[in-house]
């Protein structure tokens, strides 16, 4: 399990997050490669990766987006996203996003840790709808299940896997109140 004398679960400022963007583009790089359905395709290179979490820059400087990491020493390896609607209508709901653990570092317990840390900081600025998607029947699907996650539903071929295959996506919420 996650060893609180290693691994730290962080909330990134600002300036600490485009300070992250390399590792950051690492750890997509590896869970690509290792396979998991997270946007991109096979043959993700860094440039690319780091072009995606720089995209979302002003979203992490103007509080519409919370990233955390989990670090192991000064290893950068794991990562969620906690995207709050910014709709009038929905100042109680949140999106779960790039849950990612690089390959290494897994079955230690990191993603428990770092959805259990969101889950807890958006349930304190009263956040307490929560969704997220993933690839139906993979590991992850499995995972959400496990932490209490309850399924909406399944859309059929919604994106490709890394191979370009299409998959079926399912949809989860959570009540966290």
């Amino acid at each position: 399990m996650v060893d609180p004398e290693t691994i730290r679960i962080e909330l990134l400022s600002p300036p600490a997050y485009e300070a992250a963007v390399p590792g950051l583009a690492e750890l997509l790089v590896d869970v690509v490669e290792g396979g998991a359905s997270v946007n991109f395709l096979a043959g993700l290179d860094e440039t690319t990766a780091a072009d995606w979490w720089l995209d979302r820059v002003a979203a992490v400087t103007d509080g519409t987006i919370s990233p955390f990491v989990a670090v192991d020493g000064d290893r950068l390896i794991g990562s969620v996203l906690l995207i709050r609607s910014r709709a009038p209508n929905s100042p109680h709901r949140a999106e779960i996003a790039k849950v990612l653990v690089h390959r290494s570092a897994r079955r230690r317990g990191i993603a428990r840790a770092l959805m259990t840390t969101v889950e807890t900081a958006a349930r304190a600025e009263g956040r307490w709808l929560l969704v997220l998607d993933t690839e139906t029947g993979s590991a992850a699907d499995s995972f959400y299940r496990s932490m209490g996650w309850q399924e909406v539903g399944t859309v059929p071929s919604f994106a490709m896997l890394t191979d370009g295959t299409l998959a079926p996506a399912t949809y989860f919420w959570k009540d966290i109140r």
